[in-house]
């Protein structure tokens, strides 16, 4: 379904590749966070979560032209699996409204991060301090 069309030039910034390691459990996670250019068109951006949020997006915009939006993959902890995982996260500009995807692996609820290369956080598996470092980009 391609609802809308992309304004050219809006979100050209391409997505970036995020390594997390754990020095104390050497668990490490790759996660591609950010952006692509295929998602500057929101029908695009909503075959990427699930059916039901998908519908969910549906009735949101139902009868507007071009809803202003924000699209993103984000960091995120599986609160049944305990994975760090990148998830859609859609949010409309003018109502505050705001689609967060499931976790991937599992489909389960997930609680977004909000982490950057160079902070801290806290490793999922021990408790440990994450290293975050970013290693490239995508599109």
């Amino acid at each position: 379904m391609e609802l809308y069309g992309s304004i050219e030039g809006v979100g050209c910034i391409m997505g970036v590749i995020r390594r997390y390691q754990c020095p104390s459990c050497k668990k490490t996670w790759e996660l591609f966070v950010g952006h692509g250019m295929k998602h500057g068109i929101l029908g695009r951006v909503m075959g990427t979560f699930p059916k039901d949020i998908q519908k969910k997006i549906a009735v949101e915009v139902q009868g507007e032209q071009l809803p202003l939006f924000d699209f993103q993959y984000e960091e995120a902890l599986c609160k049944n699996c305990q994975e760090l995982v990148a998830v859609p996260v859609l949010r409309f500009m003018e109502r505050q409204k705001t689609f967060l995807g499931k976790c991937p692996n599992c489909g389960s609820e997930t609680e977004r991060l909000n982490l950057q290369e160079g902070s801290e956080a806290d490793c999922p598996g021990c408790g440990g301090c994450l290293k975050i470092q970013d290693t490239g980009h995508w599109d």
